[in-house]
């Protein structure tokens, strides 16, 4: 007499592990990232042979659009200067983002009035070649 063997139904696999999976994925990457502000103005930085990172990543960028006109964070025209007023020797580098259409003499005049406000250390943001 033959007996045949029960035949056995392919079971269902359960999708749970893998929603597991992309929960971890997506709590790891949430957790690694930094989220950062968008710049307040756009500007095509100059460009430079031999740029490099900044040597201490600074909290404070001056952007400087073509027409000369400044922009810290929220702030922009002439209030950007009594916002930089009160830092001092002591404070990190200011990074300076400027167009590369700017003219070199508003630029100048710029890190005039810049200095005179007490900013030791200003670094010009440029993008490589």
């Amino acid at each position: 007499m033959q007996i045949d063997a029960p035949s056995r139904r392919p079971g269902q696999e359960s999708i749970v592990p893998m929603i597991n999976v992309v929960f971890l994925l997506l709590i790891f990457f949430l957790m690694t990232s930094q989220i950062a502000p968008p710049d307040p103005v756009e500007v095509t930085a100059p460009r430079s042979q031999s740029g490099g990172e900044p040597e201490a990543p600074g909290e404070d960028k001056l952007f400087v659009n073509a027409d000369g006109v400044p922009h810290l964070g929220e702030t922009s025209g002439d209030a950007v200067y009594a916002a930089l007023a009160g830092r001092g020797p002591e404070a990190d580098p200011l990074l300076l983002v400027v167009d590369r259409k700017l003219e070199a003499a508003r630029l100048a005049e710029m890190l005039r009035r810049l200095t005179a406000l007490g900013a030791a250390r200003v670094e010009l943001v440029v993008s490589p070649e």
